[in-house]
């Protein structure tokens, strides 16, 4: 299975789902707030760099023990941020065995620091912008289980896009056609390559 499956059927099963009820607001205000919690845990797949997908999984300790998390699906190549959700109050067994293992599940993750996951997520970010290309809509809210952009500092340099330029490699989801056409239109033909039907 694709690494955006599984990160989309993680989402479907364990992320937070708008509604109305008083559940749901109080979950979101908790994770308004999440910066407040230490950071518990910090994990990316190991073949980030050489895929060009990065699976992120950025989990923190609530007062009462729980798990709150923020999960992102990163294009480092050239659409950025691809997917991501989040979630509050998973007890460490649910966080473990259902949401850790179900977004892993080719790859076991490696810790990585947390200044360079947000280096990842904010620069493809900054660089799939460029390109004409937003962000996830529920980055609105998981971004709070970040820390603030500005409080980063850079450790390590990460290189956005492939050998100098954007490479996109079509996912089950994309509208490949649409993409290909706005990398034209803002690239020109022979500045940026691509693949269809590799899904990632």
């Amino acid at each position: 299975m694709e690494k955006n499956e599984n990160l989309r059927n993680a989402d479907r099963e364990y992320g937070l789902t708008f509604s109305r009820d008083r559940s749901y607001l109080i979950a979101k205000k908790r994770i308004y707030k999440a910066r407040k919690c230490p950071v518990y845990e910090c994990l990316i797949n190991p073949s980030w760099k050489e895929g060009g997908i990065a699976n992120i999984l950025l989990s923190r300790k609530q007062p009462d023990n729980n798990i709150i998390f923020g999960a992102y699906l990163v294009d480092t190549y050239c659409l950025g941020l691809k997917n991501t959700f989040c979630n509050v109050g998973f007890t460490l067994s649910e966080y473990e065995d259902k949401l850790k293992a179900g977004i892993y599940r080719e790859d076991d993750p490696i810790d990585c620091p947390v200044s360079l996951i947000h280096q990842i997520i904010y620069g493809a970010i900054e660089y799939a912008a460029n390109l004409g290309f937003k962000p996830q809509k529920d980055f609105n809210l998981s971004k709070h289980v970040l820390e603030n952009q500005s409080e980063i500092e850079e450790s390590t340099p990460v290189e956005f896009g492939k050998d100098g330029k954007p490479f996109y490699i079509s996912g089950p989801y994309d509208n490949a056609d649409s993409i290909i056409e706005q990398l034209k239109e803002k690239l020109g033909e022979g500045n940026f390559d691509f693949m269809i039907g590799e899904h990632i």
